[in-house]
């Protein structure tokens, strides 16, 4: 059974239109509190199942737990998993394992004998054979995108980019196939004291940038270290690998106090967040090939449309494929289209008397140029806000494109937490008490305590500025 009678659930384009029929009302970018039988049966959203065997309580999602209750109509834990088979089976053919039913196993041995000659099929030195042979051209199919030279023995032996031929065991391939890491582990040892995604992200930096690099350098912030610095850029980036900068091993103002220290030198510091790298990629890659001023696929503003949009939909899709945060809701969305394909977007709000602007992003891999200026001019002019605010978070050194539009720095704002979910920053506004409690957590402790239970720790970022712009 699951334990939670109600869940809240993220609202986005796909599944809008499911539950506002159900009777909710929902909007995008909105967070929804869903009835448990209500809950679409393929959600990827995490419940409390208790197993029906054990009573053991277990985090799984959705469309696990369904799929787990399919043939029995009750749930097993792994740990439970072989009662569920055996008792499938005393159901079918009334033993635990069909082969211990008499008429199974007579049945069996003697289609082998007529077959091959043996009892056992495998001891038959064709077969034997056929089998390897079928398990060798299963395992090329399934890994056809590796240059792989040989599979013998439980061992894969592949040559890399770099032309390095290894060995490596299916069960440490698939396990850096899964985590998306180098999986050479001769560029990537086992041993070694960086991950194979900030290796990764270092080969990234210097296959896009001919000039002086230094790595893990001590004597720009000294005694702290940076992970690449670009002296002629007076540039620095920080790949934050989520267990090694949550709150079990990073004090709360770490990011930020690198950032103030490197600021003080002088230098531009960008935090890479390993979630970021890892699922969102291109667009961090498209982010720092344009700062390193390397964007070559340019457009003229003057050869573009500026609109106004009110697809909901086309502002969702466009965000979450080109900005880092995803799609934030917004009241007014401004656009320009090149070819009627929409490459760049900037989106407002209005709170409390005072328009905000929320998100800037040109298509990935493409500069429109002056597409910022065109995009403000367009919303000042029809809007005639008084002042327009904004708040950025500073982990990406956002700051030369609002000097730029003429904005004035207003305040610092402190670093706030992210919760870390299935190796993903998750916001802290799905995981606040009043979600937890009614989610069946105890009242009587915090939010920060019922979290470190479940082992959910927090990471926090590098803080924001505020921004004005008077009118």
């Amino acid at each position: 059974m699951i334990k939670q009678k109600e869940i809240n659930i993220n609202i986005v384009g796909r599944n809008l239109k499911y539950y506002n029929n159900l009777g909710y009302n929902c909007k995008v970018g909105y967070s929804t509190l869903v009835k448990i039988e209500d809950v679409q049966l393929n959600s990827h959203i995490i419940i409390t199942a208790i197993c029906d065997n054990c009573n053991q309580e277990h985090n799984i999602s959705i469309y696990a737990y369904n799929k787990n209750k399919k043939n029995q109509n009750k749930y097993y834990c792994n740990d439970c998993k072989q009662i569920k088979i055996e008792n499938t089976n005393i159901i079918k053919y009334g033993v635990k394992r069909p082969i211990q039913n008499k008429e199974i196993y007579n049945k069996l041995e003697k289609t082998n004998f007529e077959k091959f000659g043996c009892l056992v099929s495998s001891q038959n030195f064709e077969v034997m054979n056929k089998i390897k042979k079928s398990q060798i051209n299963t395992l090329l199919k399934k890994y056809d995108f590796l240059n792989i030279k040989k599979i013998k023995s439980g061992l894969c032996t592949i040559e890399c980019d770099k032309h390095h031929i290894y060995d490596i065991n299916f069960s440490l391939l698939n396990l850096r196939l899964k985590y998306k890491t180098i999986l050479c582990p001769i560029c990537n040892p086992i041993s070694s004291t960086k991950s194979g995604l900030e290796i990764q992200f270092k080969e990234f930096i210097s296959d896009n940038y001919d000039n002086k690099i230094i790595l893990n350098s001590r004597s720009i912030i000294p005694p702290l270290e940076l992970d690449i610095y670009l002296p002629d850029l007076n540039l620095a980036f920080e790949f934050n690998g989520l267990f090694w900068h949550c709150e079990l091993n990073k004090e709360k103002d770490y990011h930020i106090n690198k950032t103030h220290l490197c600021e003080n030198q002088g230098v531009q510091l960008m935090h890479i967040y390993e979630d970021d790298w890892k699922y969102k990629q291109e667009i961090v890659k498209s982010i720092i090939i344009n700062k390193l001023g390397k964007t070559e696929n340019k457009i003229f503003n003057k050869k573009t449309e500026i609109r106004e949009i009110n697809d909901n939909i086309l502002v969702n899709d466009f965000l979450e494929s080109n900005h880092i945060q995803g799609y934030i809701e917004s009241k007014i969305n401004i656009g320009l289209f090149y070819d009627n394909i929409l490459v760049s977007l900037m989106t407002f709000d209005y709170m409390c008397g005072k328009y905000i602007l929320l998100q800037f992003c040109n298509k990935l891999n493409t500069i429109v140029i002056d597409s910022e200026t065109t995009l403000i001019k367009y919303f000042i002019d029809k809007y005639n806000p008084i002042e327009l605010i904004s708040i950025v978070d500073r982990s990406l050194c956002e700051d030369d494109l609002y000097v730029a539009l003429g904005f004035k720095f207003n305040e610092k704002i402190k670093p706030d937490y992210s919760y870390i979910i299935n190796g993903i920053r998750k916001s802290k506004a799905n995981y606040q008490k009043k979600i937890l409690i009614k989610n069946g957590s105890d009242s009587n402790k915090t939010e920060h305590e019922i979290m470190l239970e479940q082992k959910i720790f927090r990471i926090y970022n590098s803080g924001y500025i505020k921004y004005k712009l008077n009118l």
